[in-house]
């Protein structure tokens, strides 16, 4: 069974887009040799996470998180099995993304065409947890 954890954190500082490139980077290399998927949103500081594997090694990332120096209030929204991955074809999705990538976004993630879309399926809390911190960061 896979699991799954959302995390919600603020970057001590802001990140510069180069930052964010090397901390992509080593997250994605990281995570694909671990068979761990997900999207990290980032807005100003404000971090939500989706991190989604093996149970053992969501949970072992997510330690090393709650400890990494970058991160403060590190606050787990969802922490439980899943049957299957919201992300499972991205190493780590991010919100900085190229014009094909962007479509396949819009695809999993639809309130970014229509924010007010209600088209989510009310059972993916995950979803439903990211949406709604796009929505709360969206005008910064």
């Amino acid at each position: 069974m896979e699991y799954c954890i959302v995390y919600l954190s603020s970057s001590k500082g802001l990140f510069s887009e180069e930052q964010l490139a090397r901390i992509l980077q080593q997250s994605r290399q990281k995570n694909q040799a671990v068979g761990i998927t997900g999207i990290l949103l980032y807005f100003n500081g404000c971090i939500i996470q989706v991190l989604e594997g093996e149970e053992e090694h969501v949970k072992n990332l997510y330690n090393v998180i709650r400890q990494d120096a970058q991160h403060t209030q590190v606050i787990s929204l969802y922490s439980y099995p899943i049957e299957k991955r919201t992300f499972s074809d991205w190493s780590m999705g991010y919100k900085t993304i190229s014009s094909s990538e962007f479509n396949h976004i819009k695809d999993q993630l639809p309130f970014i065409n229509n924010p007010a879309s209600s088209i989510l399926q009310e059972d993916n809390v995950i979803l439903s947890l990211v949406k709604q911190f796009y929505l709360n960061n969206r005008g910064n």
